[in-house]
Protein backbone atom coordinates (compact mmCIF):
# COMPACT_ATOMS: atom_id res chain seq x y z
CA UNK A 1 0.00 0.00 0.00
CA UNK A 2 1.05 3.62 -0.66
CA UNK A 3 2.08 5.62 2.02
CA UNK A 4 -1.22 8.04 2.71
CA UNK A 5 -0.92 11.53 3.97
CA UNK A 6 -3.71 13.82 6.12
CA UNK A 7 -5.50 16.87 4.68
CA UNK A 8 -8.09 19.53 5.96
CA UNK A 9 -11.30 20.35 4.63
CA UNK A 10 -14.12 21.94 5.82
CA UNK A 11 -17.26 19.22 7.18
CA UNK A 12 -19.52 21.14 4.53
CA UNK A 13 -16.72 19.85 1.91
CA UNK A 14 -16.33 16.45 2.98
CA UNK A 15 -20.03 16.33 2.64
CA UNK A 16 -20.29 17.52 -0.82
CA UNK A 17 -17.26 15.00 -1.56
CA UNK A 18 -19.15 12.22 0.27
CA UNK A 19 -22.26 12.73 -1.84
CA UNK A 20 -20.07 11.62 -5.07
CA UNK A 21 -19.20 8.04 -3.58
CA UNK A 22 -20.69 5.80 -5.53
CA UNK A 23 -21.66 3.72 -2.72
CA UNK A 24 -21.43 4.31 0.69
CA UNK A 25 -18.19 1.88 1.53
CA UNK A 26 -16.40 3.55 -1.27
CA UNK A 27 -13.07 5.55 0.57
CA UNK A 28 -12.12 9.04 0.04
CA UNK A 29 -9.50 8.04 -1.84
CA UNK A 30 -11.07 5.96 -4.25
CA UNK A 31 -13.29 8.60 -4.68
CA UNK A 32 -11.47 11.01 -5.45
CA UNK A 33 -9.22 8.96 -7.80
CA UNK A 34 -12.54 8.11 -9.84
CA UNK A 35 -12.57 11.64 -10.01
CA UNK A 36 -9.31 12.54 -10.60
CA UNK A 37 -9.22 10.51 -13.69
CA UNK A 38 -12.90 11.64 -14.98
CA UNK A 39 -12.27 15.63 -14.52
CA UNK A 40 -8.69 16.07 -15.11
CA UNK A 41 -6.65 13.11 -16.85
CA UNK A 42 -9.01 12.55 -19.59
CA UNK A 43 -9.98 16.23 -19.79
CA UNK A 44 -8.96 17.18 -23.33
CA UNK A 45 -9.88 20.56 -22.50
CA UNK A 46 -7.27 21.40 -20.17
CA UNK A 47 -4.72 24.44 -21.11
CA UNK A 48 -1.67 23.08 -21.92
CA UNK A 49 1.80 24.78 -20.87
CA UNK A 50 2.29 25.81 -24.73
CA UNK A 51 -1.47 26.99 -24.67
CA UNK A 52 -0.80 29.32 -21.77
CA UNK A 53 2.33 30.73 -23.25
CA UNK A 54 0.04 31.07 -26.95
CA UNK A 55 -2.49 33.34 -24.78
CA UNK A 56 0.49 35.34 -23.06
CA UNK A 57 1.54 36.36 -26.10
CA UNK A 58 -1.93 37.27 -27.84
CA UNK A 59 -2.37 39.47 -25.00
CA UNK A 60 0.64 40.95 -25.52
CA UNK A 61 0.18 42.16 -29.04
CA UNK A 62 -3.31 42.95 -27.86
CA UNK A 63 -2.16 45.61 -25.37
CA UNK A 64 0.43 46.18 -28.59
CA UNK A 65 -2.02 47.12 -30.65
CA UNK A 66 -0.75 44.07 -32.91
CA UNK A 67 -4.26 42.91 -34.37
CA UNK A 68 -7.01 43.33 -36.91
CA UNK A 69 -10.84 43.50 -36.30
CA UNK A 70 -13.44 41.25 -37.71
CA UNK A 71 -14.33 44.00 -39.67
CA UNK A 72 -10.45 44.43 -41.28
CA UNK A 73 -10.48 41.02 -41.87
CA UNK A 74 -13.56 40.69 -43.59
CA UNK A 75 -12.58 43.67 -45.45
CA UNK A 76 -9.11 42.22 -46.34
CA UNK A 77 -10.44 39.02 -47.08
CA UNK A 78 -13.56 40.50 -49.11
CA UNK A 79 -16.03 38.67 -47.01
Amino acid sequence: MESATTIQISQKSKKKLASLKNHPNESFDDMINRLLVAFVENDTDLLTEKDIKDIEKSMQDIKSGKFMTNEQLKKKYNL
